[in-house]
């Protein structure tokens, strides 16, 4: 699948999605706000990020499509792991609000009016969360898209609290009011979760983690005839978009022109072993007295 293709059906992908979760958002909100239930509205907030994570996705993924340029020869992929970070920020700023609105409830006001309505309304948008987490990780693993797999992460979140949100209800329903704030303070506890992880993969891109493991690529690399070793072996980027970067040995008598063939086909290998590898630099360099 060509670069283009990929990124408009990730685009569109991120689109149905965003109607989506804005149509859940506003029913959560709406009703939550109606009947003061406190689990209710936080849930609708969670959602409501979903949707302005959608936005923030589709931006750094109009940003992340364009080519290699002077300014940035490696690409503007990273752009779309930002978008994946600012998933985190909303989530972290959902907690606060949660949080808070969970903690006021706690300390006073009057119990919130529960009645069947309210739990046709969890139950209706958990369907369509549930829908929404199937497609979004269907399409992120057929696209290899690590946006759509966070943004699925986030939604499978709303699942969670979602469900949260329906226990409080019943206790609500059954004479227990205190449980409602209590169940905004358990769905912090999952958002914050749902932010962590998403955080630390991020984190694991943008700061040039590892991503291919070296005796993977040695073993490739050593697979081909006339290639004495390899080391200084280095790779970066995302799990499908990377780029790696190594210094191979060949006998000292070799030619250049030899060394710079094989070099090729060092090269073409990785790629063909690894399609999700950009680019390879290969570093050509005599072996070492002990290699031969």
């Amino acid at each position: 699948m060509s670069i283009p293709s990929r990124y408009d059906e990730v685009f569109r992908v991120l689109l149905r999605v965003l109607f989506l979760n804005i149509a859940v958002a506003c029913a959560k909100l709406g009703f939550g706000y109606a009947t003061g239930v406190v689990s209710v509205i936080s849930d609708g907030f969670h959602s409501l990020t979903d949707g302005a994570s959608n936005i923030m996705g589709m931006i750094g993924l109009r940003a992340s499509r364009k080519p290699a340029d002077e300014d940035h020869p490696y690409g503007h992929r990273k752009y779309e792991t930002l978008a994946a970070a600012g998933i985190f920020v909303f989530l972290l700023l959902v907690v606060v609000e949660v949080t808070r609105a969970a903690l006021n409830r706690l300390a006073g006001g009057a119990a919130p009016a529960v009645t069947g309505y309210s739990f046709g309304v969890m139950l209706a948008t958990l369907a369509i969360n549930l829908l929404i987490v199937r497609y979004e990780r269907r399409e992120g693993r057929r696209l290899t898209s690590e946006l759509l797999m966070a943004d699925a992460l986030h939604t499978r979140s709303d699942v969670l609290t979602s469900c949260t949100v329906i226990l409080s209800l019943g206790a609500v329903w059954m004479g227990y009011p205190v449980l409602d704030p209590i169940g905004g303070l358990v769905i912090a506890v999952f958002i914050a979760r749902a932010g962590w992880t998403i955080g630390r993969d991020t984190s694991r891109v943008l700061s040039d983690r590892v991503v291919l493991a070296e005796e993977d690529i040695r073993r490739t690399v050593m697979s081909i005839p006339n290639v004495l070793g390899c080391h200084h072996i280095r790779s970066r980027g995302s799990i499908d978009h990377t780029f790696i970067d190594l210094h191979v040995w060949f006998a000292a008598e070799t030619t250049l022109y030899e060394a710079h063939r094989l070099s090729h086909v060092v090269k073409d290998r990785l790629m063909q072993q690894y399609p999700q590898i950009a680019d390879a630099i290969i570093h050509i360099e005599p072996a070492p007295p002990a290699a031969h």
